[in-house]
């Protein structure tokens, strides 16, 4: 196979500028941060050593200064926290419309590791920077390139940019078939307590503190948000906004009607739990039918292979014998 290496080089050229840029920016905003801390701390030292008159004529009023107590382990103070400080950076430079649509799936996702979109945006370029790196160490001696090397190279490049995506709509979809799967019970719940006399908001209370799930937090946050003075509706809102979930959604659109035209929340909490154990069971047996389609593969790759040996086996020492 015939390779430019005239263009190889010049693609390992700009890449090698990439990664130095990258390295440059980072050691900037390292010195940057290091020369910041050095200015604090010689202000306190200069405020420390000043004498009182000094002070006094300057007007300065003094402070006892209170040791800072260290907390959290040695990698939480330095690794992670350089690490923090270079996701910040490097997240100031997100598009806000992606940073918006990430802070939005982050949400749904339960914001996991407590990231942001600025910050997903930065790892998915650490990432997308480290497979580049990878393929380049891989493909680095041209005297021994060949298609197979640079296939697993442009593979490894792909995989690290669609990576990021990839985990983050797979916390979401698991998030939301949990919500999605809870949300009948919850109802029924709901349910008995509006027909025990409870009102709605007490209902969400009593449902907040039962169930230690991802919905019980949820619906913790909301009867939060209402205590605080956001009105029922808008509260049920911003969960449905949050949580991305159709179920939830068609309910909380419910209710909110409910509310506007004086029904009883009773008979919407029965009806609407009653349709949901429904769906809940149409999802269940649209599981089970697609679980044959998806055997198939496995059973041809496994299995018949196995039942073909063990039938035909013993035939073979005969067949060998008669030609």
């Amino acid at each position: 196979m015939d390779i430019n290496l005239g263009n190889i080089n010049i693609t390992y050229l700009l890449i090698g500028l990439g990664i130095s840029l990258l390295l440059i920016g980072i050691l900037v905003f390292v010195i940057s941060q290091l020369k910041k801390r050095q200015k604090q701390i010689t202000d306190r030292i200069e405020l420390f050593i000043t004498s009182g008159s000094a002070i006094e004529a300057e007007g300065i009023s003094t402070r006892r200064i209170i040791q800072r107590e260290v907390s959290g382990s040695l990698f939480s103070r330095t690794l992670a926290a350089w690490f923090e400080n270079i996701l910040q950076f490097l997240g100031k430079y997100s598009p806000d419309s992606l940073t918006k649509e990430m802070d939005h799936r982050l949400t749904v996702a339960g914001k996991p590791g407590n990231l942001n979109g600025r910050s997903f945006f930065a790892i998915r370029v650490l990432v997308f920077f480290a497979g580049i790196f990878t393929a380049v160490f891989i493909n680095r001696n041209l005297s021994t390139l060949n298609f197979k090397s640079i296939m697993i190279g442009i593979g490894i490049i792909v995989v690290s940019l669609m990576f990021p995506n990839s985990w983050l709509n797979g916390q979401m979809r698991n998030r939301q078939g949990e919500i999605r799967r809870g949300l009948p019970d919850a109802l029924d719940m709901l349910s008995v307590c509006a027909s025990a006399g409870l009102g709605f908001d007490q209902s969400l209370q009593k449902i907040s503190g039962y169930w230690q799930t991802e919905l019980g937090a949820e619906i913790k946050r909301v009867t939060k948000e209402m205590e605080m003075g956001v009105s029922r509706s808008e509260a049920l809102k911003n969960m449905s906004n949050r949580l991305d979930v159709n179920d939830l959604s068609q309910f909380v659109a419910i209710i909110i009607q409910a509310e506007l035209i004086g029904m009883s929340y009773a008979e919407v909490l029965h009806s609407q739990a009653h349709q949901l154990r429904i769906m809940r069971q149409v999802r269940a047996r649209e599981a089970a039918n697609k679980l044959p389609g998806k055997m198939i593969i496995p059973v041809i790759l496994f299995i018949f292979p196995a039942m073909i040996a063990v039938i035909l086996g013993p035939t073979f020492p005969v067949l060998l014998n008669l030609f």
